[in-house]
């Protein structure tokens, strides 16, 4: 396929793989417009965007807007719809994490990561998916993680949040099939944002010593999302690590907890004998 003309709608746009994934499809001439909260980082957002477009009647805007307030995510998809056009695909990348042991965790940051993760992306796909059915045509790309695929120690809240996000897209494949729109979800291992540096000193010690692996570049995950996108893609694993952790999911199914249980153990043992 090609992204030329094509209007495109990414939330969590103003920063790490949203903005990533904006600059490349804005090279590919696709009309971007990007929905985040903070206006003035949208407004630097939108500088890069515009900076990698190709062609001078590409349009490329933003939105400020908090997509887990329901209004607010109806009104950034019909203002962008007023002003571009309705979008060709829609691309939930916003999220936040806040890991830690699941007894201290307090109840708020459950319904947060709820709010924002799941009910976020659920508020933008009510709002767009009427006008999608419609014209017959479309494309919704879920961000959801590896979390979302393999059991992550000391992300219940995260980690539950994004799995609801899995079982939405599941069977938003399926109803959405038969009206001609195309669903994906995407599978990022940990990446080079800000949220992860925000994210990373409330990690327990043993998600630091069993899920420590390659962090990769925004830019990385972008490129397979295009890549997802172009071929038609249900399943986006970006990096040879997280497909081939899909795979060994898919494998093993349930085993997969002895051998995490003998990691994290192993891990405990480890700090206590350090202590």
């Amino acid at each position: 396929m090609t992204f030329r003309d094509q209007v495109v709608l990414i939330t969590g746009g103003s920063s790490g793989i949203g903005l990533a994934t904006a600059r490349r499809l804005a090279q590919k001439g696709a009309h971007v417009w990007l929905v985040a909260r903070t206006p003035e980082r949208l407004a630097d957002a939108l500088r890069e965007v515009q900076d990698a477009c190709q062609c001078s009647d590409q349009k490329c805007g933003v939105v400020p807007a908090d997509v887990a307030d329901p209004n607010q995510a109806e009104a950034a998809v019909a203002e962008v719809t007023r002003l571009a056009g309705l979008p060709d695909i829609l691309i939930n990348s916003h999220g936040v994490a806040r890991p830690g042991y699941f007894q201290e965790l307090d109840l708020s940051v459950f319904r947060e990561m709820m709010d924002i993760n799941f009910f976020g992306a659920l508020h933008t796909i009510r709002a767009i998916t009427p006008g999608m059915i419609e014209r017959g045509s479309g494309h919704i790309v879920n961000v959801a993680s590896g979390a979302a695929l393999v059991a992550s120690f000391g992300y219940t809240a995260y980690s539950a949040s994004k799995h609801a996000l899995r079982g939405l897209t599941e069977v938003l494949r399926l109803e959405l099939k038969p009206h001609n729109i195309r669903v994906s979800i995407v599978y990022p291992p940990d990446t080079d944002t800000p949220q992860l540096a925000w994210e990373t000193p409330y990690k327990p010690p043993e998600t630091r010593a069993v899920y420590g692996g390659t962090v990769i570049s925004p830019d990385s995950v972008a490129r397979s999302i295009i890549n997802g996108i172009e071929r038609r893609r249900y399943s986006i694993t970006p990096g040879i690590e997280m497909t081939a952790v899909a795979h060994l999911v898919q494998l093993l199914g349930e085993a997969q907890f002895p051998v995490l249980d003998r990691l994290i153990a192993r891990s405990q043992r480890k700090l206590a004998h350090r202590s």
